[in-house]
C-alpha cells in the first residue's frame, strides 16, 4: 500500500488544481488568485451566504473573504445584498456576468488535459492510466466533496 504524507497531498492537490484550471472554462477564473476562486467555488455551491458563513467554511479571515466578495461582484461573478433579517450582513450569490461563455466553451475535456499531463510525466500506457485517474477523481469527490449547505441558522458558527 502506498502511504501518502502530508507534503506528497500539497503536491498533488497543485496537480489537480492546475489540472482543473487547464479543464475550467475560459471566463476570467483562471486569471483569478487561488483563494479568490475558493471563495467564488464556496458561493457557487452555497448560494446566499453571509460573508460569517463564506469565513467559517473557507476558513479565510473575514477581511480576505470580504476583499473577494468585493472583487467578484466587481466583476459581476456575485451579487450582494442587504440580509433582510439583519441589515448589518451581507448576503452573497452567484451572478450573471455578461459575456460569460457557454458552459464549455474554451474549456478542455477533463480526459484530454489528465492525458497530456500523464504523457508528459513519461507514462508507459497513459490511455489506461488515464481511465484509472479519472475512476480515483471519481472515487475522491463522491467522498471527500462536502456537500452543499441547505440551510443556515442565525449564530450558527459551522456553516
Amino acid at each position: 500500500m502506498l502511504v501518502v504524507h502530508g507534503p506528497d497531498l500539497f503536491r498533488l492537490a497543485r496537480r489537480l488544481l492546475k489540472i482543473a484550471v487547464h479543464a475550467t472554462p475560459d471566463s476570467g477564473f483562471r486569471e483569478l488568485p487561488t483563494s479568490v476562486r475558493i471563495v467564488l467555488v464556496d458561493i457557487h455551491e452555497n448560494p446566499d451566504s453571509t460573508i460569517g458563513q463564506i469565513v467559517a467554511r473557507t476558513g479565510f479571515p473575514q477581511s480576505h473573504v470580504s476583499s473577494a466578495v468585493a472583487r467578484l461582484r466587481d466583476s459581476g461573478a456575485v451579487v450582494t445584498a442587504d440580509d433582510p433579517t439583519d441589515r448589518r450582513r451581507t448576503i452573497v450569490r452567484p451572478g450573471r456576468r455578461r459575456g460569460r461563455p457557454a458552459p464549455g466553451a474554451g474549456s478542455r475535456a477533463l480526459d484530454e488535459v489528465v492525458a497530456e499531463v500523464l504523457a508528459r510525466n513519461g507514462e508507459a500506457d497513459p490511455e489506461a492510466a488515464t481511465a484509472e485517474v479519472l475512476a480515483a477523481l471519481e472515487v475522491l469527490a463522491r467522498h471527500l466533496t462536502p456537500p452543499p449547505i441547505t440551510q443556515c441558522t442565525p449564530g450558527d458558527r459551522t456553516c
